[in-house]
């Protein structure tokens, strides 16, 4: 996001990039739109009757002393009143089933936004910021849909309205109040540049605050374990605090934008009482005729400034549009967009793949073939590039030389969520979320039978984790899985991984907690099934890679297989 400070120029009060975006979700509501303007129209056009009777009672009915005039008068604007306040109510909730479908559809495309995004976007994005931006930025286009919508339409409306009527009551009166028009627009202008930089620094200053408590929530057992709360209060105090004055800034900023702009009106409003109660003194208007423009006016300028009010929130719905306007067309897309859905047999393979981070190597001219039903392992020593390889076949990343085949189908063809379906797979460090053990085998594979939740749990030997949990498959394990001890999580992760039956299984350290007759029992139920799927295993673990039939070594960049004896020597 452009900053509104030190580019040497002002850049544009509104970015027009994200307003055609913002529009764009209004596209296919322009007649719902148009439906609410009518009726906005329709509202304030009920103002006409209620002047002509205001100049009535003070031209007609006080001076001949008719108090039933005045009663008749008096409940015939009652009537108008209530007639105006049930069609506001109606566009009201016409309005706002628009404005809720229109944001209801931008944060579905925020959330599919993710799933498009590469890999390698979200290995160097801020996710507390991101979630932040994503959550509180469509909320600010929510409030913003229903300024425009509910509040600047229907004042700009009725305004036009009065403006014409106020012209055939008086245009010389008018030109008195024109005169201080120019200067609520330049104070408008004046001002609105304030509120744009506070606001920006309100909301980074959030995002902050924001991200804060998202660490002191999640990393409570390490501040604690290393003693550094009182260190850890003090940094999340900062940010409290550049909030408190980020936010008393900003909300200054718009103090002092609805007070120039009320100023300006009352100073109108009082050139008018004036000059108009003058011509009245002189016999040049009726009382009538002046107290009817007088409350024009008044209205006129009571939607004039709930114009000029709603700017600070104009710009601060024009700042989070910005925001989710850079989400939405910046980052690095999925390296793969391909469309067609193979049969896969669980074969894959590379062909002189070269991959690096940035400029950095770290894997240099890889050829692999690995068939259907096959059990290999992959060693190597730490930072050789094991997962990176597996990135690569899973299709996270693009090689930068070389390709990348499933069943002899290079990737740029394939649907790659149709592929993955069909692959399992356990990473180092498995991902689970506050819920239940069902909820988290289950994940994934939502129309699972208990019969087959069963008999992956029994084939990854979590069945005996179950079985030790209170409630069985319905115990809760905390967020990320704090109550599972590393054991435990690494069988549940390996259930989640064969509840799918893949026709490919990875398995990326998976024995980092799990004794070795365990992974004996382990290994020994994965090659023993009937439909056993390709099984790739990285490890350093002697008991697991003496189940693979063939053994690949990584390092320095280059792949090579290596017998099996001499493997067992270097593990």
């Amino acid at each position: 996001m452009t900053a509104p400070e030190g580019t040497g120029h002002k850049p544009p009060l509104f970015d027009r990039s994200a307003i055609r975006m913002f529009l764009g979700y209004y596209r296919s509501r322009v007649a719902r739109l148009l439906a609410f303007t009518a009726g906005a129209s329709l509202q304030s056009l009920l103002v006409l009757p209620v002047l002509v009777l205001i100049k009535f009672a003070f031209d007609r009915a006080i001076p001949a002393g008719d108090v039933a005039a005045l009663v008749r008068i008096g409940v015939t604007i009652i009537l108008i009143r209530v007639a105006g306040t049930l069609l506001s109510l109606a566009m009201r909730s016409h309005v706002l089933h628009t404005i809720k479908g229109a944001v209801t559809e931008l944060r579905r495309d925020l959330v599919s936004r993710l799933y498009r995004l590469s890999h390698g976007y979200f290995a160097s994005a801020d996710l507390a910021v991101l979630h932040t931006r994503i959550v509180q930025d469509s909320e600010r286009v929510d409030h913003l849909s229903n300024t425009i919508f509910s509040g600047v339409v229907p004042a700009l409306v009725a305004s036009l309205v009065l403006f014409v009527v106020l012209i055939v009551l008086s245009w010389k009166l008018v030109l008195v109040g024109a005169v201080i028009l120019p200067l609520i627009w330049l104070s408008s202008r004046a001002s609105g540049w304030l509120v744009r930089r506070d606001v920006f620094k309100f909301q980074r200053a959030f995002e902050g605050f924001s991200k804060g408590v998202n660490f002191a929530v999640r990393q409570l057992d390490l501040t604690r374990v290393k003693a550094f709360e009182d260190e850890e209060l003090e940094r999340q105090g900062q940010h409290i605090g550049e909030l408190y004055a980020s936010g008393h800034r900003m909300a200054m900023s718009y103090a002092v934008h609805s007070h120039v702009q009320r100023t300006l009106t009352g100073i109108a409003a009082i050139l008018i009482l004036v000059i108009g109660g003058a011509a009245v003194a002189r016999g040049r208007m009726t009382l009538g005729e002046f107290l009817t423009f007088y409350v024009a006016a008044g209205m006129f300028y009571g939607y004039v400034d709930s114009l000029t009010s709603s700017i600070p929130e104009l710009l601060s719905g024009n700042a989070s549009l910005v925001t989710l306007y850079r989400f939405m067309t910046d980052g690095e897309p999925e390296p793969y967009l391909g469309t067609r859905r193979i049969e896969f047999d669980g074969s894959v393979e590379m062909r002189g793949v070269t991959f690096g981070y940035n400029d950095a190597p770290v894997l240099r001219r890889v050829d692999l073939a690995i068939p259907s039903g096959a059990q290999v392992a992959i060693v190597g020593p730490n930072g050789a590039g094991k997962s990176t390889l597996v990135h690569l076949l899973l299709g996270f990343y693009r090689p930068n030389h070389g390709r990348v085949l499933a069943s002899g189908v290079p990737l740029d063809e394939i649907d790659l969520r149709s592929l993955r379906r069909s692959i399992g797979v356990v990473p180092q460090r498995p991902q689970f979320f506050s819920g239940t053990v069902r909820d988290n085998i289950s994940y994934g594979s939502p129309d699972a039978t208990q019969d087959e939740v069963d008999a992956a749990a029994r084939l990854s030997l979590a069945d005996e984790v179950v079985a030790r949990l209170p409630d069985g498959y319905e115990t809760m394990i905390g967020d990320h899985g704090v109550r599972l001890s590393g054991g435990e999580a690494q069988r549940l992760a390996i259930a989640r991984a064969l509840l799918g039956r893949p026709r490919l299984l990875i398995l990326d350290e998976p024995t980092n907690h799990l004794d070795v007759p365990a992974v004996g029992r382990l290994m020994s139920g994965l090659a023993g099934r009937d439909d056993r799927p390709t099984l790739i295993v990285i490890s350093h673990d002697r008991s697991v890679v003496e189940f693979a039939a063939t053994v690949y070594r990584l390092e320095n960049g280059s792949l090579h297989a290596e017998p099996q004896a001499l493997v067992n020597a270097a593990v």
